[in-house]
């Protein structure tokens, strides 16, 4: 592997983000991406077309010389704005104009650390790719592109399409694949986007699946319906890709803020990775004994394939309870789907679940697969499960019998195995005794049932919560070392949280914008003076000894905010602590 590429893959197993390659079709992207914290600098003259207004297709297109224009873009935007960043430039292998041998010692000598196949037809598939390949414009002259440049000492990037692909670039021994996902949809149909985020997981699956071993490539994801930081957090939750290659996605307007907010918020990501210690890789937060008890009982649960009911109330974090009990359970490595049942009509909630045939009604016109289906070997976590109308409750609960559906307009039932995690603001025992839910599907479902306490009930948690979301939130603004002061923190603990955990991440969040200062002191933050619920057996105070401090920053690796939030104390209590015992200079800063 290039010393490039292996540098890039050690600083991605040791911080556990992920590697971002920015395609910039200018030099104030590419300056943008570098001040933001981007890994590799990608020069393709798609760039220069999406500059334009145009989509990274016109760049197979002759509209000109493609090396020509990798070259202009390399002069005069991307090597000018590198800031030592490692930079990879497309080259078009069968350009007649140029002699490879001496078009690759060009870049060399320009300061190109590797290259790429682009334009490719790596990139297209179909009767297009095939008239490519009969002209004899193929993958063939792609492959042979790549070999003579390791021979140079330069990294090799391989964009593919499909496992085959892989395999013919895996022949010459590749340091990195770009696995094209698939276009980048201008929109989406209503209710289509976690499907065609599923299907392009489940293809980068496929992908990495084919050459994945203790040395095998970098391999980064490239276009698809990932078109946010979520997609993406929902892309290394389930695949084990170690990156993102994109252009577009880092290209909106306003240029500036878009750039720099979606690359620092993209570097807070963390990759999928087995080998982290367990707590490490969850995103829920806590160190009350509501939230250790939560814990538990959901390790007790995850192994079992059992069903569960999440109850809550809005913003507790019952879809990262969901999250944590696929992410610890045999299915992991199969998708975990998401059907908020509030935000579908009753008319198309059977097509959502089950999927439709074409024709099957005024506006299906083509076949669609529904949640179930999708979620086929993995779990399904049904949202708000409270608001299925009475037919919807009758269907889910002969699927959930019979473990097969049937899709709308079809009559041959198709089989599933699905783990099924429904997630509820209200108590679906009560709306049972209501007559609002049918007790047949409510006992189907209630195998287990965890309840999330609100964030009132478990205070002891904030210092960990805030301390977490100031990190966060001091990544994805640029923003380094925020904290908050002693009264701010006075009024958090005030407040009742009706928001919960979201409210409380988003008045983290508003401080650090509207106040501008590292320290942030609640200025446009009210609490509501609610009083406190101590949980029962919690705690009512405890006395911090420097044993207690000494441990707290060991165990913390040194950082001291964690540290406090581990001891329930401000960083600012802990200092004057360390200060008052004359323990300041026997930590480490």
């Amino acid at each position: 592997m290039h010393d490039v590429v292996r540098d890039l893959a050690r600083a991605a197993k040791q911080t556990h983000s992920p590697v971002l390659a920015v395609s910039a079709g200018s030099g104030q992207i590419a300056q943008y991406a570098v001040e933001a914290g981007a890994d590799v600098l990608l020069a393709l003259n798609a760039g220069l077309y999406r500059s334009l207004g145009h989509g990274s297709l016109a760049s197979l297109l002759a509209y000109g010389n493609a090396n020509e224009q990798t070259g202009e873009l390399l002069r005069r935007h991307i090597l000018p704005s590198a800031g030592g960043l490692p930079v990879i430039a497309g080259v078009m292998a069968t350009d007649p104009t140029i002699d490879l041998d001496a078009r690759l010692l060009q870049l060399q000598q320009m300061g190109v650390h590797g290259v790429t196949n682009w334009p490719t037809v790596g990139f297209i598939g179909g009767r297009i790719r095939e008239a490519f390949e009969d002209d004899g414009l193929g993958l063939v002259n792609e492959v042979d592109l790549l070999a003579p440049a390791r021979k140079l000492g330069m990294a090799t990037f391989a964009f593919v399409l499909n496992v085959d692909d892989m395999r013919r670039f895996a022949e010459v021994g590749i340091d990195a694949y770009i696995i094209n996902a698939g276009l980048t949809p201008l929109h989406f149909e209503i209710g289509n986007r976690q499907d065609k985020l599923q299907e392009s997981l489940a293809h980068i699956n496929r992908m990495v699946a084919a050459v994945d071993g203790p040395s095998r490539p970098l391999c980064l994801s490239y276009g698809g319906p990932f078109t946010d930081v979520e997609d993406f957090r929902t892309m290394f939750r389930q695949a084990k890709v170690d990156g993102i290659a994109g252009g577009s996605i880092f290209e909106r307007l306003p240029v500036q803020a878009i750039t720099s907010n979606f690359v620092r918020r993209c570097k807070t990501l963390r990759l999928l990775d087995t080998e982290l210690p367990e707590p490490a890789r969850r995103e829920m937060l806590g160190a009350s004994n509501g939230y250790r008890n939560l814990v538990s009982t959901i390790e007790r649960v995850a192994p079992f394939d059992v069903s569960v009911v999440i109850e809550g109330e809005t913003g507790v974090g019952k879809e990262l309870a969901a999250g944590l009990i696929h992410e610890l359970s045999p299915r992991s490595k199969q998708p975990l789907i998401t059907l908020n049942c509030g935000a579908i009509p009753a008319g198309l909630l059977e097509s959502e679940l089950f999927g439709h045939e074409r024709g099957a009604f005024t506006g299906a016109d083509r076949r669609r697969i529904g949640k179930f289906e999708l979620a086929n070997r993995g779990t399904l976590l049904l949202d708000e499960i409270a608001d299925l109308s009475p037919a919807a409750q009758v269907a889910l609960l002969r699927v959930l019998q019979q473990r097969e559906v049937v899709r709308v307009g079809a009559d041959r039932p198709i089989p599933v195995n699905v783990r099924v995690i429904a997630a509820t603001n209200r108590s679906l025992a009560e709306l049972v005794q209501e007559g609002k839910f049918r007790s047949d599907l409510y006992y189907r479902l209630n195998t287990v049932t965890l309840s999330i306490p609100p964030l009132r009930e478990r205070l002891d948690d904030l210092p960990v919560l805030v301390s977490a979301f100031l990190l966060k939130t001091a990544a994805e603004l640029g923003m380094p070392g925020l904290s908050v002061d002693e009264q701010f923190e006075r009024e958090l603990a005030r407040h009742s949280w009706p928001g919960n955990i979201r409210e409380l991440s988003q008045a983290i969040s508003r401080a650090a914008i509207l106040e501008g200062g590292a320290v942030l002191r609640g200025a446009h933050f009210q609490a509501d003076g609610a009083r406190r619920v101590v949980p029962a057996g919690a705690a009512q105070s405890r006395r911090v000894t420097a044993h207690d401090i000494h441990r707290a920053i060991e165990q913390a690796g040194g950082n001291k905010s964690l540290a406090a939030a581990a001891l329930r104390i401000s960083r600012k209590t802990l200092y004057a602590k360390l200060e008052s015992a004359g323990l300041i200079g026997s930590v480490s800063p």
